[in-house]
């Protein structure tokens, strides 16, 4: 069976969980024998048009620039056309759409697709832009009602985790098509522990009797970084032994250096930047602990698993998933969303010793035991099966 897939942008082209999500489910349909063909804006001039990446045909159109509305007609013309191409060869593709930014396709597809739900535009969309002003506020009740209807012209809908799953009917109501729930995965043999844990540190700028506290994020304002600095600032001042790394790019990364100095951290406090991907697993296992302060949205957290395929242990707000992937170790690892006094109390008690982190080496097991790449398309080629056999087509098997 042939899928195409549309979205935002493929991994590593673009850096983030969902970008990451989308990626891993195409390579694990296409490893299932199944061709895919992705379609995606192209983020920078010099990556080709087209291309073979891990069995998939990742098909890239041009970045439009301007105004929003009119980069969006733009976009998905181009989408169109490129999809067009696609189901002109094989009418009986199926599309899997995993943004609603491509909705205005929908009513010329030959059949109903798929949506990968992987976090709501329109709530992203005014954290990233808070405080919004009338016209934010417009645009995001465009995306809302945009996103509702390709929910709801949709054969069916995967999401990645419980806490999208109960959020879906309050965001768009309660007449949707079924909903599939998927588990998310890691690659757990890039995801590794380090073979010597303390020269990865040590290259790092780690000292031996140091107690590291990593944020691997997005710098935006819903990830609780600036909540963060504040929490550590006010815990860290009874351990002088500990240290905090903030990695990951975004706009908060000017402020958040500024409010590290302005709280007389810059020693203690490293605003790290982009990690490249083949360093990550170093980063992630030198910190003694991963830490995930969001204040919303927090869709599934890639980090997380990746972070404890490394050992390494993780503390998490309580807010969206985090609850769903931490709980299970130990519901002694969350701290409330959004509440500094429950985050610097949290961090007291990691940095004193008073709260045990799991060991190491239960982290990457619970890991390797539970999450897997090859099972969620195992399940997304049982969902997208299903889907299509209720609209008559052929269901979703793999070639032998």
């Amino acid at each position: 069976m042939r899928l195409a897939v549309l979205t935002l942008g493929v991994h590593p082209d673009l850096i983030g969980g969902a970008y990451r999500y989308v990626t891993e489910i195409s390579q694990g349909l296409a490893r299932r024998g199944h061709g895919v063909d992705v379609i995606c804006p192209k983020p920078i001039a010099s990556l080709p048009t087209e291309e073979i990446v891990s069995g998939l045909r990742v098909r890239r159109f041009p970045n439009a620039s301007g105004f929003f509305f009119n980069n969006w007609r733009q976009e998905n013309r181009a989408a169109r056309a490129l999809l067009k191409e696609i189901l002109d060869r094989d009418p009986t593709t199926i599309v899997l759409i995993c943004h609603a930014y491509f909705a205005p396709l929908i009513p010329a597809l030959p059949a109903a697709p798929v949506f990968l739900f992987t976090g709501p535009w329109a709530e992203e969309y005014l954290w990233n832009h808070a405080p919004a002003g009338i016209f934010k506020q417009l645009i995001a009740a465009v995306m809302r009602r945009t996103e509702r209807r390709a929910l709801r012209s949709s054969s069916g809908i995967l999401t990645i985790s419980r806490y999208y799953e109960e959020m879906l009917p309050r965001w768009h109501g309660t007449n949707l098509p079924r909903i599939g729930l998927l588990k998310g995965g890691v690659d757990a043999e890039h995801f590794a522990p380090a073979t010597d844990r303390p020269h990865v540190r040590e290259k790092l700028g780690a000292g031996a009797n140091e107690f590291v506290l990593l944020a691997l994020r997005r710098l935006e304002p819903r990830m609780g970084l600036a909540l963060l600095l504040e929490s550590f600032a006010d815990a860290s001042k009874e351990f002088p032994n500990a240290r905090l790394w903030v990695a990951g790019q975004g706009s908060q990364q000017g402020a958040l250096t500024s409010r590290t100095a302005a709280l007389g951290l810059e020693r203690r406090v490293k605003i790290m930047g982009k990690i490249p991907e083949a360093n990550l697993p170093g980063t992630l296992s030198a910190a003694d602990c991963l830490i995930m302060p969001s204040l919303d949205l927090e869709g599934f957290g890639l980090a997380t698993l990746e972070a404890l395929a490394c050992g390494t242990p993780v503390l998490g707000s309580n807010c969206g998933a985090n609850p769903e992937l931490l709980g299970p170790i130990g519901k002694e690892l969350l701290f409330e969303a959004n509440s500094r006094s429950s985050l610097t109390g949290k961090l007291r008690q990691v940095l004193s010793g008073r709260l045990r982190l799991p060991p190491r080496a239960a982290c990457r097991q619970h890991v390797l035991e539970n999450f897997s790449w090859a099972e969620t398309a195992r399940q997304t080629e049982e969902y997208i099966s299903e889907y299509a056999a209720q609209r008559g087509m052929p269901r979703l098997t793999p070639a032998p």
